[in-house]
């Protein structure tokens, strides 16, 4: 089921969404609003929002902790020093403590890669205490990075976190976000390209020239 162009296309119509709610109505002072987006096509989607809204675009890194015998399989994410796992995935398959340190190793690998290309500190996030975060990715599938990336964001302070998507599973958990924007919610979900007619990484790569205070 194709329900956007691109990334871009997504952008566009979850700001939208945001823009008609009650919700978005009722903030006085929209100044207090700053994008966070997940690095790396979540960024694609909360450019758009940010642009329409008027307002700071962070990119926000984060990175998925894969299972040892499928790399598509998200056991748990890391952001920072916040690290989320996913305990009945965890439960199921039960893997040693070393194949679970030697993923663990290879997403600090991924996450700190991250933070050398975009030069991206710890400290850039301190500015959303008391403000209104948009976590913004270009779609949930296990929600683990989004998990993550919550844990990490609620430790700088902010007087709300929203999470914002194109597209998540319909059973989607929520860990505690103030309010949930998904645009799409799919009851036979099996994976976020299935939303998009150009779900390329091609699409990311015009982003690389950006920082994170644009």
């Amino acid at each position: 089921m194709v329900i956007f162009k691109d990334r871009c296309d997504a952008g566009k119509k979850l700001a939208d969404l945001i823009i008609k709610s009650d919700f978005f109505k009722n903030i006085k002072d929209k100044k207090n609003i700053v994008i966070v987006s997940l690095l790396r096509g979540g960024v694609v989607v909360g450019e758009q929002i940010a642009k329409k809204i008027g307002v700071k675009n962070l990119y926000l890194p984060v990175a998925k902790i894969s299972s040892p015998f499928n790399q598509e399989l998200a056991i748990g994410a890391l952001c920072f020093f916040e690290v989320y796992w996913e305990k009945e995935i965890l439960d199921l398959y039960r893997f040693s403590e070393e194949e679970k340190n030697n993923q663990l190793k290879k997403a600090k690998e991924k996450f700190f890669s991250y933070l050398q290309k975009f030069n991206i500190k710890e400290e850039d996030f301190d500015g959303i205490k008391n403000k209104v975060v948009i976590l913004v990715d270009d779609g949930i599938a296990t929600g683990a990075t989004a998990y993550a990336s919550f844990y990490f964001l609620k430790t700088k302070k902010p007087k709300t976190i929203i999470l914002a998507s194109p597209v998540a599973p319909y059973d989607f958990k929520n860990p505690g976000f103030d309010k949930l924007f998904i645009y799409h919610k799919d009851e036979n979900f099996s994976a976020i390209s299935q939303f998009y007619e150009d779900f390329s990484p091609a699409v990311i790569e015009s982003l690389n020239h950006l920082t994170t205070n644009t």
